[in-house]
C-alpha cells in the first residue's frame, strides 16, 4: 500500500533511495567477486575486461546516481 500523505511519502523515498543504493552495491560487489572467482582459474578474464567495466559503470553509476538524488532533496530540504 502506497503513503497517503506526503510525510510518509517523503520518508519512503529517502528509505527507498538508500536503500537502493545500499543494496546495489552489494549485489553488485557480489556479482563480481564471484565472476572473478569463477573466471580466475581459466585466464578468460582478459576477454571479458570490457564487457565487465560497462556492467560495474552500470551498476555502481546508478548507485551514486541514487546517492545523488537523495542529497539533492536532503539539500533542498524536500526530504
Amino acid at each position: 500500500m502506497f503513503p497517503t500523505n506526503k510525510k510518509d511519502f517523503i520518508k519512503a523515498l529517502n528509505f527507498g533511495l538508500l536503500l537502493y543504493a545500499i543494496l546495489g552495491a552489494v549485489s553488485g560487489t557480489l556479482m563480481f567477486a564471484s565472476i572473478l572467482f569463477v573466471n580466475s582459474p581459466e585466464n578468460e578474464l582478459q576477454r571479458e575486461i570490457g564487457t565487465l567495466s560497462i556492467v560495474a559503470i552500470f551498476v555502481y553509476g546508478s548507485c551514486v546516481i541514487a546517492l545523488i538524488i537523495r542529497s539533492i532533496l536532503k539539500k533542498r530540504g524536500w526530504i
